[in-house]
């Protein structure tokens, strides 16, 4: 065990600092997660590599996304063993998925996993994700599959996911759920927005005619995409999240 408690007790001042900012933002991506609605009782997870050490933060198996804090996460190596002191563990299959995307994938620091109810419902539609909405095409050009194994306890499973994922930022688990990865905190989650989004677009849509994107639209976004680039600078969106969590909710800082 290392250490300090990671339960009841803050834990800033007791860890360097890019740990505890790690921290903090992968606290905010469970409140926002929580806030959306795309949390699912204790069966879902998000992870966040801490900086510079091979071992990764992960919501305790026992508390609700809204009840997670910066202190309180998880510190755990690539095989899922503890780091901190806690009386809750990480939940069975987590590592299996976060251990294994995390190891295999060093450009990606942050992992999210839910069963959103849009996200499996296309998840378990034969076509997959349809290219029907503007939203989609953010996700087309970096979206895979994976299909269905069950309840994801086997280990043997984790290098096949990451086969199927390759180098993609946005993943559908067949009958399962939603994926995604970013080199942040802040990049995974808009992933996951976008992803959702568009699951929840193509939901609505269905049960009438609907109007596919043409291919020649297709192709030029994803020119467009791969020109734009990230802009420099400061990370906007989530300045904004983290102003309207730290009114909201302040205590996810703890």
């Amino acid at each position: 065990m290392a250490e300090v408690s990671s339960e009841g007790t803050r834990v800033e001042g007791t860890i360097g600092a890019p740990e505890w900012s790690m921290r903090v933002d992968l606290a905010a991506f469970f409140r926002l997660v929580a806030g959306y609605g795309w949390d699912d009782l204790l069966l879902a997870h998000l992870s966040a590599r801490v900086p510079g050490e091979a071992a990764y933060l992960i919501n305790p198996f026992g508390l609700l996304f809204a009840e997670v804090t910066a202190s309180s996460l998880l510190k755990v190596d690539f095989a899922g063993r503890k780091l901190c002191e806690s009386s809750f563990e990480i939940s069975p299959e987590a590592n299996v998925i976060h251990g294994a995307v995390l190891t295999a994938r060093p450009d990606v620091n942050c992992v999210a996993h839910v069963h959103t109810v849009a996200g499996t419902a296309v998840s378990s539609q034969e076509s997959g994700l349809m290219n029907v909405s503007q939203q989609s095409l953010i996700v087309a050009g970096s979206l895979a599959y994976h299909d269905y194994e069950g309840i994801v306890l086997d280990h043997a499973e984790g290098p096949r996911l990451v086969r199927d994922l390759g180098d993609k930022r946005h993943m559908i688990l067949r009958n399962h759920g939603l994926l995604t990865v970013g080199a942040t905190v802040s990049q995974a989650f808009q992933a996951l927005y976008n992803l959702q989004r568009s699951c929840e677009m193509q939901v609505a849509a269905q049960g009438r005619a609907l109007v596919p994107i043409s291919p020649d639209v297709m192709a030029k976004t994803a020119r467009l995409f791969a020109t734009s680039g990230q802009r420099p600078g400061r990370d906007l969106l989530w300045d904004a999240v983290l102003r309207k969590l730290r009114r909201e909710q302040p205590d996810f800082e703890y």
